[in-house]
């Protein structure tokens, strides 16, 4: 559950990027999102009598009183949170053409929504962060969020198991749950079902190996192999292991040693992407 609210000028802005005049929702958009929403949809002020004709209020104006008026009559801004998450539902976005218009809203309801403790996540979610206190903390969290990723060209196995709690600047959840990632993408590819050393010791067994990248004919090629194992233990001996074992409070980390972090539990699902399971009999 939110907890945390919005205030009048919050859902301004939220209202200047949903309904942008030229990269927003359309109007037929936007009464579709209301209607399935259950919220009222007031009158914009448009009308003609066949001798004059009043254009009415703009779309941001007109989708700001919709919300203004539900807050004004239940009192709770519970439907304007599950209309934010149907607007950014990537399945309404699926097409080339409209991946522009999902970017430009996702972005621009972030920068409004972590000024107040609040953000929505790629799949849609919206969930409670740190409350960015000044424009340039906003600009950072998401512009540079990006940038880092993309210039460390972070696999995404990672971004998936990661981002949400890198936006709330969890850093511990975040490298936490990249870590895990690792195991679960070995488990995925052979099969097994144990964790941590004991399954990458099962899964690279040189002489019964349950996983595969190379023929295992030549010195080069084992000494690769194995440091591929040991690469991922060493992940869960330095990561994993004293995350799951150290209060969170206690384990302080910041962006950058995060960054390093998920950089290598990138280049290991490298590694995991050119890996297959070991036919067994």
């Amino acid at each position: 559950m939110i907890r945390k609210a919005l205030n009048e000028q919050s859902l301004k802005a939220l209202c200047d990027v949903l309904a942008d005049t030229n990269r927003g929702l359309t109007k037929t958009e936007l009464s579709r999102l209301l209607n399935q929403c259950k919220i009222t949809i007031v009158d914009d002020g448009k009308s003609s009598n066949g001798f004059t004709y009043t254009l009415g209020l703009n779309k941001r104006d007109w989708l700001y009183n919709c919300f203004a008026n539900e807050v004004n009559s239940y009192q709770s801004l519970d439907k304007i949170y599950i209309f934010i998450e149907k607007a950014l539902n990537p399945i309404n976005y699926t097409s080339e053409e409209k991946r522009d218009k999902y970017n430009f809203i996702l972005e621009g309801i972030n920068k409004a929504l972590l000024l107040v403790g609040l953000a929505v996540t790629k799949e849609g979610r919206l969930i409670e962060a740190v409350q960015a206190k000044t424009l340039d903390e906003v600009d950072r969290r998401l512009n540079n969020l990006r940038r880092l990723l993309y210039n460390r060209a972070i696999h995404h196995e990672v971004k998936k198991y990661c981002i949400n709690d890198y936006l709330r600047k969890d850093y511990y959840d975040a490298v936490f749950e990249a870590a895990k990632g690792l195991a679960e993408r070995v488990r995925e590819i052979t099969g097994l079902t144990t964790d941590g050393s004991a399954l990458f010791q099962k899964a690279f067994a040189k002489n019964d190996p349950y996983i595969f990248f190379n023929s295992l004919k030549t010195e080069s090629e084992i000494n690769e192999f194995i440091g591929l194992k040991e690469l991922l233990e060493s992940i869960f001996h330095l990561v994993r292991n004293p995350v799951a074992h150290t209060p969170k409070i206690n384990w302080k980390i910041d962006e950058t040693k995060a960054l390093d972090i998920l950089t290598l539990i990138s280049f290991a699902h490298k590694y995991l992407d050119e890996c297959h399971r070991v036919p067994r009999s």
